[in-house]
């Protein structure tokens, strides 16, 4: 074991944390062409699955991966680049939706294309090594 860790568990964490950097250092790099953040690009992902409905902010926020995301500063990022819409509820004039347009739909589609062989960044693991670390990652999660 390497001496800058303490035990193993230690290695670990650190290995997980540098491992989350390099999947989203990934992300990011596919995103850049479409001036998108990782965040921005999950908010429009989640919209996308509802299109056309839509979602209030507190919907969304519990469709975020990232807990600690600040969902009015994403948003209100997207909406000045008009690909998302903000509309009062009808039925309730103190809820706030959050859609897609058709044209911001069609543009999410053209990104999520570039990421329709994501898993490569993982096909060098065998199936047995993918489900034990699916089960091991769950399982950290899920205590």
């Amino acid at each position: 074991m390497n001496k800058q860790y303490r035990n193993q568990y230690h290695q670990l964490i650190a290995n997980l944390h540098q491992t989350d950097g390099y999947i989203f250092n990934y992300f990011g790099q596919k995103l850049a062409p479409f001036d998108l953040s990782v965040q921005q690009y999950v908010v429009l992902r989640r919209l996308s699955e509802v299109y056309p409905n839509c979602l209030t902010a507190g919907e969304l926020k519990e469709k975020m991966t990232d807990i600690n995301s600040d969902v009015t500063r994403l948003t209100d990022r997207l909406v000045a680049k008009n690909l998302i819409v903000r509309e009062v509820d009808p039925q309730n004039r103190r809820r706030v939706n959050l859609r897609l347009t058709e044209e911001s739909n069609r543009f999410v589609e053209a990104v999520a294309a570039e990421f329709k062989d994501f898993e490569s960044i993982v096909s060098h693991l065998t199936d047995e090594e993918v489900r034990i670390m699916n089960t091991l990652l769950d399982k950290i999660r899920n205590r």
